[in-house]
C-alpha cells in the first residue's frame, strides 16, 4: 500500500496518501499491486487500458509501487464525468502525476485528448529543456532534474484558468484556452501517448483525476510525493432523531493523527467549528468516533471534517448533510431535572405555530412564562431559571395551534 500521495481529498483518508475529504479524486491510480498494474484505487474510477507495455518498478518509498512506461506504451483514462464548465464536453477538471524522468534531452507526454492517440501531437510536455507544458500554453521556467520524483498538478478550468503545480507550488499561470477546444475532455483520452515519438519513457508512481479544478490552498495541501496524510477514513455518516444530529465516522488505521475538528455549515454562511474529538495518535487498528451536535432550527445543515496531525498537516473529509425537520409537536424533558437554579426546556414544532410555554407551581399559579409568539417549524430550547423560586415540584406547559403538552420538573436547592 502506498505512503505518500493523494489522502488530501475524500472523507476516507488513505494511509499513505495526501489527499483530503473534500478534495478526494474521482480518479486515482497507484500501481500497487504487481498483478493489476492498470487497477484504479477501489471506489475511485475505471481500470486503466493499456496499449504497450509497463513494468512495476521500486517508487518513492519503500512502501510505493511504481510503474515504468516506455516508447510507444500508452494508457486509455475513462473517467465517466458529464460535461461541465458551460461547454458540451468536460472544461473543468484537474490532473495529477508523480513522476520521475531519467533523461531531459527527450520529450515526455504527460496526456494526449484526441480520441485517436496516434492522429495528433500530445496536449502537456516535458520538453527538452526540463520544462512542463505546451507552446500554446508556454512552458514553466524551472527545469526539473533527472530521477528526483516529482508531484505534477494541472487544474483547468476552461475560460478562466489554466495553471500549473510542482509539489504544492504555482509554478505557471498558462495562457487561457476556450471552452469545448483542443484541452476540453472527451468522455476519455490517453495518459503518456504522442503520435510522433515525444513519449519517452516515464516512471509514474501516481496518478489522479478530479471533475472540478482545485484551488491553490487544496492543490497546497497535495503536497509532494513524500507527503503522508495519516488517516484512513473508512466511513462518515450523520443520524438526525428528534432534532439531535449524531455524527459517526470510523478509520482504518492512524498515523500522527492529533483528531478531528467538527465543522457544520448552514445554507448562505460559513463553515463553522463545533468541537474536537482527540485522535489516537499512530494505531493500526480500527477506531470509531462520534459526535453529538444540536442545531436550534430546521433546515439542511453540512457536516464535515479536519483531521489535523500532530505536525499541523490537515485535510478535510467529504461532506454529508442531513434535513432538520420536526414530525411532531414534542415537548422534551427538562435537563438537568431535578436542577437547582436552571433548567433547559425544549421542544419541536412541525408547522409554523403560535406559541406560549408557561411553567406554574403545584396548585397552579403561573410563575414564569418563557415564551408568547408565533414561531416557525423547527426546534427550540430555552433556559429556565428559578433562582427566585422555592424548591418543589414546577409544571412547564407548551401550548403550540392546538397542541398542549406539559413536563414536571423538580426544584431542589
Amino acid at each position: 500500500m502506498k505512503t505518500n500521495l493523494l489522502c488530501s481529498l475524500l472523507f476516507v483518508f488513505l494511509l499513505g496518501s495526501s489527499i483530503s475529504f473534500a478534495q478526494m479524486p474521482q480518479g486515482w491510480w497507484k500501481f500497487d499491486d504487481v498483478n493489476n498494474l492498470n487497477a484504479a484505487v477501489p471506489g475511485y474510477g475505471n481500470d486503466l487500458e493499456l496499449t504497450g507495455t509497463n513494468t512495476a518498478i521500486s517508487g518513492p518509498t519503500a512502501l510505493n509501487g511504481a510503474v515504468n512506461i516506455g516508447v510507444g506504451s500508452y494508457y486509455k483514462l475513462t473517467h465517466g464525468f458529464t460535461p461541465n464548465g458551460g461547454g458540451t464536453k468536460v472544461n473543468k477538471y484537474t490532473l495529477m502525476f508523480d513522476f520521475r524522468v531519467a533523461n531531459l534531452n527527450i520529450w515526455h507526454t504527460f496526456y494526449q485528448i484526441n480520441t485517436d492517440v496516434l492522429a495528433d501531437d500530445g496536449d502537456y510536455f516535458k520538453n527538452t529543456s526540463g520544462l512542463l507544458g505546451t507552446w500554446a500554453l508556454n512552458y514553466t521556467t524551472t527545469p526539473i532534474a533527472t530521477d528526483t520524483w516529482y508531484r505534477l498538478v494541472i487544474t483547468v478550468d476552461l475560460g478562466t484558468s489554466f495553471k500549473t503545480y510542482l509539489d504544492g507550488s504555482l509554478q505557471l499561470e498558462h495562457a487561457n484556452q476556450i471552452l469545448d477546444d483542443r484541452w476540453a475532455l472527451d468522455p476519455f483520452f490517453y495518459l503518456f501517448g504522442d503520435n510522433d515519438g515525444d513519449d519517452g519513457s516515464i516512471d509514474i508512481a501516481e496518478v489522479a483525476i478530479w471533475d472540478h479544478a482545485l484551488n491553490e490552498s487544496e492543490v497546497a495541501s497535495l503536497g509532494s510525493v513524500a507527503t503522508v496524510l495519516p488517516v484512513e477514513l473508512t466511513s462518515f455518516s450523520a443520524l438526525q432523531v428528534n432534532g439531535v444530529v449524531n455524527l459517526s465516522w470510523s478509520t482504518a488505521t492512524e498515523l500522527n493523527n492529533n483528531g478531528f475538528e467538527v465543522q457544520r455549515k448552514e445554507i448562505n454562511s460559513d463553515w463553522a467549528t463545533l468541537g474536537f474529538v482527540k485522535g489516537n495518535g499512530t494505531t493500526t487498528n480500527p477506531q470509531d468516533y462520534s459526535f453529538t451536535d444540536k442545531p436550534y432550527s430546521t433546515g439542511r445543515y453540512s457536516y464535515r471534517l479536519k483531521q489535523v496531525d500532530f505536525n499541523g498537516n490537515f485535510a478535510y473529509s467529504d461532506i454529508v448533510e442531513i434535513d432538520i425537520v420536526p414530525s411532531e409537536y414534542t415537548l422534551y424533558n427538562n435537563y438537568p431535572n431535578p436542577f437547582n437554579p436552571s433548567t433547559k426546556i425544549s421542544y419541536s414544532l412541525p408547522v409554523d405555530a403560535q406559541v406560549t410555554l408557561n411553567v406554574y407551581n403545584a396548585i397552579g399559579e403561573l410563575v414564569s412564562q418563557i415564551v408568547n409568539e408565533q414561531q416557525t417549524a423547527g426546534f427550540y430550547e430555552f433556559n429556565f431559571n428559578a433562582s427566585e423560586l422555592t424548591s418543589g415540584v414546577y409544571f412547564a406547559v407548551l401550548k403550540a395551534n392546538e397542541s398542549t403538552q406539559r413536563i414536571k420538573m423538580m426544584l431542589v436547592k
